[in-house]
């Protein structure tokens, strides 16, 4: 008897859509679809907005599955934008913003000891030891933390990747923290701090699983708010490979 290559292929449950609501703005939402590579790394994210207008992000790597290039397209306004990432000895030593006008180069530090990136100081972000952000310093007085709980977030089934994070906080911003940054456990907390006025933001992630631990329903209140101003429900399917 023989096989075909189809009896070897195995499957996956990944997430692949996020609906995002707002309960406090009446009509208010938006959805993250997604789509996956062969090697199970996000192809593309697709975010449609409450007004059906979309921005499109691809993502490419290179060999040893670490992201390369980010390109974010909004086909609405014409805008259309890429980054590169440029690694050193396998971490992050580089990016540069693509555009018609000519091309920006951001040379980043990275210090392997305290597992810390940084870029034109202040700017540093540190990694735990599984590469989810711990916390970002973008001023000499300002501070985002981030707590996490056990679980499985979005990207337990590959590793944690810092040039995500330091993609969307600085560069790209607000795409990948939709997604929880990409890191392994699901988040608890996000809290900013402004040390010279004082000012504390902080949002509480109420987070629920299904069976099997996959993260299903995040219920996001901002500081000591008792309904949520944000919930995000994330939608799962088996993906073979």
């Amino acid at each position: 008897m023989s096989c075909s290559k189809d009896d070897d292929k195995k499957t996956m449950l990944l997430p692949t859509q996020v609906e995002i609501e707002f309960p406090t703005a009446t009509a208010s939402y938006q959805t993250l679809d997604i789509t996956y590579n062969n090697q199970l790394l996000i192809e593309t994210v697709t975010r449609t907005f409450s007004n059906n207008s979309q921005i499109i992000y691809t993502c490419n790597y290179n060999s040893q599955n670490q992201l390369t290039n980010l390109r974010i397209e909004e086909p609405s306004t014409g805008d259309d934008r890429n980054y590169q990432a440029e690694y050193t000895n396998g971490f992050l030593s580089k990016i540069i913003a693509v555009s018609t006008s000519g091309n920006t180069e951001y040379n980043i530090d990275y210090n392997s000891v305290t597992n810390t990136y940084k870029y034109n100081f202040p700017y540093t972000w540190k990694f735990d030891s599984g590469n989810n952000l711990e916390y970002y310093y973008f001023s000499s007085t300002t501070a985002f933390e981030v707590t996490y709980e056990d679980g499985k977030a979005f990207n337990y089934f590959m590793n944690s990747q810092p040039v995500l994070a330091i993609m969307d906080s600085y560069f790209a911003e607000n795409f990948y923290q939709d997604l929880f940054f990409l890191s392994q456990k699901p988040i608890t907390m996000t809290r900013y701090e402004d040390l010279i006025s004082s000012d504390i933001i902080e949002h509480h992630y109420n987070n629920s699983y299904d069976a099997n631990n996959n993260l299903i329903t995040s219920e996001i209140r901002y500081n000591t708010d008792v309904n949520p101003s944000m919930i995000k429900n994330v939608t799962y399917q088996e993906i073979s490979y």
